[in-house]
């Protein structure tokens, strides 16, 4: 993804660039508090003896608050700009935040998943509406490659750094840190909402009621579920996000503990390859112009990379090769489905219609974090069936049968690619 100077210099003179930036940075935050729940929640479960399937529930509430507040999201980037929208979810990210220093319980634990899903809710179509009106329709790849590599730092950092912070300082001053951090990226972004490019654009729109929101946000559904190309394109991204979400945001440590005897600290960072793999993918794509008659092909051969990834991190767990190799596999799992989701979104932004991208947006990644809620709960029932010797601990064999479940639904996603066809995209 290289810039030449001259390229270099005029991205950063462009005014939309530096709030773009804030964007991502927010973007950020959510995925590390999307991820935290990794090592949070088996942490909280062993000491509050809870089982996998309620473990499970419970980081999945993050899932249902967020994916019920995607489509009004997206509608309300359309509306008012998505810098508004932004600085008021991170100002409750910080309250979701704040819960985590008070006394544990699975109830508060559950307030927390579910609050932290509704602040971060805005972020992820934010940006991708931004980058739509903000810079050129064939820089989408770049400008794409640019927020996931960025934002995925969250990921990293919601691993094994936030797994050291909290066996060095404790969840208390952990989480009372990241309450600041919050609020001062809230503050930040506030000042430069005047001049979101977008306000301006929304502030011409004809001004509806909020019981319009659900009008809109019914056409937005029914346009991605009716239209054959948009529907494979949705299935596609809808699946690999769940997989990712499954590994990366609950089970991928705990699997690998199990799997090799190993220490947290070592599970963890080797875990955290498929975070470090998130950054790599988009950033090999950063430089793919986009075309409509090659887009097709290009979101063909990365699913169909993706899907075999998973099978090559499956079959090395299953058949004992060591803990490093695992996670040279992760990592290609990582690359694989960070380029997965750049061509997937530009697929879906060359087939939304102008005026109401958010909208689309937030109803695909809806179904997306919902289909990651079940993927979720049902690998943590199908662990919960192969019972370790320690209460809210799982056998190598139970892991192993959830990820079976997860590889299979992944293999089965590519008969989606018939949907998409090979037709030039936009």
């Amino acid at each position: 993804m290289s810039l030449s100077k001259n390229n270099l210099r005029a991205l950063l003179s462009d005014r939309s660039f530096p709030i773009f930036l804030f964007l991502v940075s927010a973007y950020f935050l959510g995925i590390f508090f999307r991820i935290s729940a990794s090592v949070v929640m088996p942490m909280e479960a062993e000491r509050l003896a809870m089982s996998a399937a309620m473990t499970g529930f419970i980081s999945s509430l993050h899932f249902y608050s967020y994916a019920l507040m995607q489509p009004v999201a997206g509608v309300l980037h359309d509306r008012f700009g998505p810098v508004r929208v932004v600085t008021a979810g991170l100002f409750v990210t910080a309250l979701s935040s704040l819960l985590m220093t008070f006394v544990r319980t699975p109830l508060t634990l559950g307030a927390w998943r579910l609050l932290s899903g509704l602040g971060v809710a805005p972020m992820y179509a934010a940006t991708l509406v931004f980058q739509s009106f903000a810079f050129p329709q064939e820089r989408y790849c770049f400008y794409a490659g640019v927020n996931f590599a960025l934002s995925n730092l969250g990921a990293i950092i919601s691993v094994a750094p936030l797994g050291y912070a909290l066996d060095r300082f404790g969840i208390t001053a952990t989480f009372g840190l990241l309450t600041l951090v919050s609020l001062a990226v809230t503050v930040v972004l506030g000042r430069s909402a005047k001049h979101d490019p977008l306000r301006e654009l929304a502030s011409r729109k004809e001004r509806k009621p909020l019981s319009a929101l659900f009008p809109e946000i019914w056409d937005a559904l029914r346009y991605v579920l009716r239209y054959r190309r948009m529907r494979g394109l949705l299935i596609l991204w809808a699946i690999s996000s769940a997989s990712m979400l499954t590994f990366q945001g609950l089970w991928g440590v705990s699997w690998f503990i199990a799997a090799y005897g190993a220490e947290p600290g070592a599970a963890r960072f080797w875990a955290s390859m498929i975070s470090f793999g998130m950054m790599l993918g988009p950033l090999i794509t950063g430089g793919h112009i986009i075309r409509p008659e090659t887009l097709p092909g290009s979101i063909r051969n990365v699913c169909i990379g993706n899907t075999l990834s998973w099978g090559l991190l499956f079959g090395v767990v299953a058949m004992g090769f060591s803990l490093e190799v695992a996670g040279i596999a992760t990592l290609l799992v990582g690359v694989t489905s960070g380029m997965r989701g750049v061509f997937a979104m530009a697929g879906v932004n060359a087939l939304a219609r102008t005026g109401n991208k958010g909208a689309i947006f937030g109803a695909m990644n809806m179904i997306v974090v919902l289909m990651a809620v079940v993927f979720q709960w049902g690998t943590g029932i199908i662990i919960n069936f192969f019972p370790g010797g320690a209460p809210g601990t799982y056998t190598a064999a139970g892991y192993l049968a959830g990820f079976s479940a997860v590889f299979l639904a992944m293999a089965t996603s590519l008969l989606s690619l018939r949907l998409l066809g090979k037709d030039p995209l936009g």
